[in-house]
């Protein structure tokens, strides 16, 4: 049963990086979480019979630790194949490795990196060496994925262990390990500083939002239901002009997981987290073996990388935590003792969540299905099939505002107004997204309400700056008016507006406004 119990969890660590298909609206994070959470039921179950026979799963510690290895060395030579050109990345950048982008590629092989220790230390030489050659393989396809979060969170963990084991005094190794930290961070951001001074952007409107709600936070999803505004409300205050309106962008993640816990649960829920962390050290320094360290190690790890990026999106950041979780809190957890009767409430437990939990995931993995299909048919603008998909799904996703967006934009394409708008408001309460702006500036607009067309477009101008669409969107609202003056201002500025890249819809709009003629009329 052991033995069955690693096979599980490789099984799980290869799905939560390797999965993904094209058959899920999003296909690269969804697939992973329902191939995780699959194995992880029936991992439960397995675990529930171990404990029936009072039998451990943490006894060899060193096996986790090798299947995590073996399983970032496999996502880390795709990456470096991706590199050198023999696989295809999935999106605009070199090396992605089996996610959307490099972020989630970076924070796994940091995640699974500590790990490589167990076999550093083997008693077999050959081992020792497999575990050097794999810790080297992680470290540069890291660096050849140019995740600047990954190459911060590398170098602290290296210099923090290193100052730890060859510089003696406490206050000294943390004095030292603070200011190399410090300036490999002032480094990152000199190494891309538009995108570096993007995020600043995000974080400072992300304050904003918390001294709105600093104790108890906005709630669980209030990111994505009001950050968008926040980022609005400083274009407003501080105009277009401003050094970040060229680098604001339509923003879905806070790029800080701590800020995320602020934003969601105010200070009480940091405050929690952090007791929670500091329970964890205590639990190291109770009893500080090599096992605990890596652990500990392996969570310092995720945690700095988690001041830049969004680790936690992906499942193999969770497993990975809640292991290095289980590998501290082991001692106080052998000595919980459970009589023969709650042994079995607890295995009558496991075994009806595991079947309530696989009909349920089941049912959702359908339906992601469907909503691909719907999506498919949305593009191929055959309209009148797809809102029967969209229909049948509305109760499953009522609360998912990419469903409800793609729904609203298939109402609006079959000219069906009024349940555009009924949808695309509803979503609106879960979502603050410069696209949505648009689509509910649209359907005001062939309602023939131009006041909340216009107040629409302009919070999507607003929401990003740089862009031309929503500027172009109230130029032809104007003319449409007959709001002549309006509409040659908007004619001037698109034309002298600088561009972030100069693409072909940006062409498209700036000769479209040519040909109108109407910037002659501010000339004279």
């Amino acid at each position: 049963m052991i033995r069955l119990f690693h096979i599980l969890f490789a099984a799980a660590c290869i799905g939560s990086m390797f999965v993904y298909s094209h058959q899920f609206t999003d296909a690269y994070i969804v697939p992973k979480w329902c191939c995780v959470l699959f194995v992880l039921l029936w991992m439960l179950v397995c675990a529930a019979f171990l404990a029936l026979q009072r039998k451990s799963i943490v006894a060899d510690m060193a096996i986790w630790g090798s299947i995590i290895v073996f399983s970032c060395w496999l996502e880390a030579v795709y990456g470096i194949l991706q590199y050198v050109g023999l696989f295809p990345s999935h999106a605009t950048f070199r090396v992605t490795g089996s996610f959307d982008n490099p972020a989630g590629f970076a924070a796994c092989l940091c995640a699974g990196l500590p790990f490589v220790v167990f076999l550093i230390i083997h008693r077999n030489k050959y081992i020792r060496y497999a575990g050097w050659l794999a810790g080297g393989v992680m470290v540069l396809a890291i660096f050849l994925s140019h995740s600047r979060s990954g190459m911060v969170s590398v170098i602290a963990v290296c210099v923090m262990y290193l100052c730890g084991r060859f510089v003696h005094g406490r206050l000294w190794r943390y004095l030292l390990s603070v200011s190399m930290i410090g300036l490999l961070i002032i480094g990152s951001y000199w190494l891309k500083k538009d995108s570096a001074d993007g995020r600043l952007l995000i974080w400072r409107c992300g304050l904003e939002m918390v001294k709105d709600a600093p104790w108890t936070g906005h709630g669980v999803g209030s990111f994505e239901a009001k950050y968008m505004d926040y980022q609005a409300d400083y274009f407003k205050e501080y105009g277009s002009q401003n050094r970040y309106a060229m680098l604001a962008d339509n923003v879905k993640q806070p790029f800080n997981e701590y800020l995320g816990v602020l934003i969601n649960f105010g200070i009480v829920g940091l405050a929690l987290l952090l007791g929670m962390v500091g329970a964890l050290v205590y639990c190291y320094r109770q009893n500080p073996t090599l096992e605990k360290k890596i652990a500990l190690y392996a969570l310092l790890s995720i945690g700095i990388f988690s001041f830049f990026s969004y680790p936690f999106t992906y499942p193999f950041t969770w497993m990975v935590t809640f292991l290095a979780v289980l590998m501290l809190t082991a001692d106080y957890l052998k000595r919980i003792k459970i009589g023969t009767w709650g042994r079995n409430i607890m295995y009558s437990a496991v075994l009806m969540g595991f079947f309530l939990g696989q009909v349920r995931l089941g049912a959702r993995t359908q339906s992601e299905r469907s909503w691909q299909e719907a999506s498919v048919l949305a593009l191929c603008h055959s309209y009148d099939e797809a809102l029967p998909y969209y229909v049948s799904l509305k109760h499953r996703f009522e609360d998912n505002p990419y469903f409800l967006y793609n729904y609203a934009a298939v109402f609006t394409e079959a000219k069906e107004y009024e349940k555009a708008l009924k949808v695309a408001l509803e979503c609106r309460k879960y979502w603050a997204d410069y696209d949505l702006e648009l689509l509910l500036g649209d359907i005001y607009r062939e309602k023939k309400d131009y006041k909340q067309a216009e107040e629409y477009y302009m919070s999507a101008s607003y929401m990003c700056p740089s862009r031309f669409l929503p500027l172009y969107q109230l130029y032809e609202l104007y003319k449409c008016i007959g709001n002549t003056e309006k509409a040659s201002e908007l004619a001037k500025i698109l034309l002298e507006k600088p561009a972030k890249v100069n693409s072909a819809l940006i062409k498209r709009i700036r000769y479209m406004v040519k040909k109108d003629g109407l910037i002659n009329s501010v000339r004279r």
